[in-house]
């Protein structure tokens, strides 16, 4: 965590009196309280762009994004770089906003669109003593108004119960997130979604598996724990996202068995 991101995060809730998720209902009316202008416009290659001119700037969104958290998300991410940079124009493409790329900068604007819209505290609150399982997820989304992979990393990041967040898109692995405490942490990106995976199904005809229990290997096969012999029986829950031709996944250890 990017203590100057978290920061700059809260000092926006400090100064505007937010102190819950709902305060953050319209985003775009803070935005443009910080002299941002927010607009939606046709972006090639791009979510996301930032066009900074001291204290003001335009933040355009790509016109295709139709899921509303996703886009209060690159929203948010582009704040991040309005506050933490300032360079003249970031230009910011899906790599960037979930990180895929190791650039510290894209890392810091995304430290502060967590905080600034899933800040910690909040996020603790609304998972507390509660078990990990996609309804879950989908009731994070729907709390703190973000998409569902941002509510999957979040969790990954801050949960209580160790799980891996997968996204697979037309039958390979886009990108992982896991839990620091989970037992296996390596998914090569393309790693191809296995037969034994509920997730493989939904790019073989349509019909996988939302719940399914799944040995470690469908997964984790390269990972240097299952190459050392050591299997697990694991939870796989799925989410088919059927217009991107995506399955955003979670794995965890189940607790009742």
């Amino acid at each position: 965590m990017n203590a100057l991101a978290k920061a700059k995060a809260r000092n926006l809730h400090e100064k505007y009196c937010i102190s819950t998720p709902d305060d953050l209902v319209d985003i775009e009316k803070i935005a443009n309280a910080e002299f941002l202008i927010v607009e939606e416009a046709e972006l090639k290659d791009c979510l996301g762009v930032l066009v900074n001119s001291g204290d003001y700037g335009l933040i355009r969104i790509s016109n295709k994004i139709k899921e509303p958290g996703q886009k209060r998300f690159v929203i948010a991410h582009e704040m991040g770089h309005f506050y933490n940079d300032r360079k003249f124009l970031r230009e910011c493409d899906e790599g960037d906003i979930i990180c895929l790329k190791s650039s510290q900068i894209e890392f810091d604007a995304n430290e502060f669109a967590v905080e600034f819209l899933m800040r910690e505290e909040w996020f603790k609150d609304f998972i507390f003593r509660k078990e990990i399982n996609m309804e879950l997820i989908k009731g994070i989304a729907r709390n703190f108004g973000v998409s569902l992979s941002a509510s999957a990393i979040r969790y990954a990041h801050l949960g209580n119960h160790p799980v891996a967040v997968i996204l697979s898109k037309n039958g390979k692995v886009l990108w992982s997130v896991v839990n620091e405490f989970f037992p296996y942490k390596y998914i090569p990106r393309n790693y191809t979604v296995k037969p034994g995976s509920g997730a493989y199904g939904f790019f073989n005809g349509g019909n996988g598996e939302e719940k399914i229990l799944i040995n470690a290997e469908v997964w984790f096969m390269a990972d240097k724990k299952f190459l050392n012999g050591e299997d697990m029986i694991l939870v796989e829950e799925n989410l088919w996202m059927k217009n991107y031709n995506a399955v955003l996944t979670i794995v965890y250890e189940d607790k009742h068995k």
